[in-house]
């Protein structure tokens, strides 16, 4: 690929219509737009509207904000992903408007919130899972509108906090033991067959105030769609198989990353803002009528970066779309692509083991390359340490600002970790900062290690048939106490339903009516 950055892509010195060409209806399609693809340059990120930011991707209107990706009206942030107007949050993953939060995965409007999962508007709580309205909370799992719990026991606010300060948060041991505690805690309550709230005819998983959207993952605000995930903000209406952003998007089919006011944009990738009806085209923008297009802008009625006329344009659309289909693309798996189809997997320019597909389903080197997709060896930086993640000191007020300084081992380096790991990483001053005042210990991982850490707790977008295991005043494992007499009695629970926790999973899983019952 030919890379250039941002600025001068954004810039007059080039012209992207340079590289266009006719047409070739001896070669196919793909072959062809693949050319085009590796000739014309792209930009070197993914972003629009940042201002001092720095190693942030798929990401747009932040500010200050460190080593952030898929993230919109993100402030003062550092090491988040998935996430859309939080402000001075860090190590985290698929939050919405946070402040002042650390290590948590699937928090919607919280404040002050540590290595908390699935909470909605919470205040000051500290390993906690799936509470609503909470706050001043501790190890507790499934507390609506409660305050001053711990591990799910009512405390007076002063007897609260005296037992807050005993568990000596701000110790790295101290806080490994606790959340060994708080995660087999969890697991002791009935879980909701699915991650959703204010939805009405959904199916999918962390689905937020939609309707008739089937089979989504990690959507908000979306009508009418199927096979959409990664939806951070709407509109967005009527889509098909749509991947990454949203804000107001309508009729996308087959696309990724796209937003900011797009429409009836087919096969694409990387298209923002202001585009409608593009097909097979790559970081185009504010642009309509673009099929088969790379790096354009402001430009309408283009194929292969050529101009033409209107009328031109849509007649050799339609001779294109013809001979797509009578001379497919032939991929080195056998795979037959006509029109319709999105672009070859083997034509990434990004190996599978850095994909988001490898977080689902890790494969080597050669079984990706087995199955056709895009894999070559990344290597990796033989960086020099100064110090072992095990020789940081335990408590967070005793490091000395000259630990920014020091190149530390993570953790995993030792271990053939499978997760990304860097091997070693940095503490940067606005972290530290973090930390000390919010008295959470330095994390001994490095980011990518973190990261795959958290998605321990977050369920893969893969549905699996299951019954509710509710079995009338037991879960169906015996290790749940029902507190309320349910719709079908002292009977075993006839309801089924598709959800994202496979049989196989510890969680005691519930259907709606009979969740609703335990945490009304």
């Amino acid at each position: 690929m030919k890379i250039f950055e941002k600025e001068y892509w954004l810039s007059d010195a080039w012209d992207s219509m340079d590289y266009g060409r006719d047409y070739d209806f001896s070669k196919t399609f793909f072959e062809q737009f693949r050319d085009l693809h590796q000739t014309v340059p792209i930009a070197a990120h993914s972003i629009h509207n940042l201002t001092n930011c720095q190693y942030c991707a798929n990401a747009n209107n932040m500010k200050n904000c460190y080593f952030v990706r898929a993230a919109t009206f993100t402030e003062d942030s550092a090491y988040l992903v998935w996430d859309h107007a939080s402000r001075f949050s860090f190590d985290s993953h698929m939050t919405i408007r946070c402040e002042l939060s650390y290590g948590n995965l699937n928090t919607i409007n919280c404040y002050k919130t540590f290595f908390s999962v699935d909470l909605e508007d919470c205040q000051e709580m500290i390993l906690c899972a799936d509470c609503v309205g909470s706050n001043n909370c501790f190890g507790s799992f499934g507390l609506r509108n409660k305050s001053y719990h711990i591990f799910n026991e009512p405390y007076s606010k002063e007897e609260y906090f005296k037992k807050i300060k005993e568990l000596n948060f701000g110790s790295y041991e101290s806080l490994v033991a606790l959340q060994k505690k708080a995660f087999e805690h969890w697991q002791r309550y009935p879980h909701k067959y699915m991650h959703g709230r204010r939805n009405s005819s959904v199916s999918g998983d962390y689905i937020y105030n939609s309707k008739n959207a089937k089979d989504c993952f990690r959507t908000r605000e979306v009508e009418d769609v199927k096979w959409c995930q990664n939806i951070l903000q709407g509109a967005v209406n009527n889509c098909y198989d749509y991947t990454n952003w949203g804000q107001n998007a309508e009729l996308m089919y087959e696309t990724l990353v796209a937003g900011d006011n797009v429409s009836m944009i087919k096969f694409c990738s990387q298209v923002w803002p202001n585009v409608k009806s593009l097909e097979y085209c790559i970081f185009c923008q504010n642009s309509s009528d673009l099929f088969g297009c790379v790096s354009l802008r402001n430009k309408q009625y283009c194929i292969f970066n050529k101009q033409y006329s209107k009328e031109d344009y849509f007649k050799l659309r339609e001779k294109i779309i013809k001979q797509m289909n009578e001379m497919p693309y032939i991929s080195a798996g056998g795979q037959e692509y006509r029109y319709g189809e999105f672009f070859p997997a083997e034509f990434s320019p990004f190996p599978y083991q850095v994909s988001a597909a490898y977080e689902f389903i890790p494969l080597s080197e050669e079984e990706a390359k087995e199955k056709g997709y895009a894999a070559y060896s990344v290597e990796k930086p033989d960086y020099k340490t100064t110090i072992k993640a095990d020789d940081l000191l335990d408590q967070i007020q005793d490091v000395k600002n000259d630990i920014l300084n020091e190149v530390i081992e993570c953790a995993h380096a030792s271990r053939g970790c499978l997760h990304e790991c860097t091997r070693a990483f940095r503490i940067v001053d606005r972290e530290l900062d973090f930390c000390k005042r919010m008295e959470i210990p330095l994390p001994r991982l490095c980011v990518n290690c973190r990261y795959f850490e958290r998605l321990i707790f977050r369920n893969p977008p893969i549905l699996y048939r299951r019954e509710c295991d509710c079995s009338g005043k037991k879960s169906k494992n015996n290790i749940y106490q029902n507190t309320a007499g349910h719709f079908h009695g002292e009977g075993r629970c006839l309801n089924e339903f598709e959800t994202s926790y496979s049989p196989e999973r510890p969680e005691i899983v519930y259907c709606e009516q009979c969740y609703q019952t335990e945490v009304a």
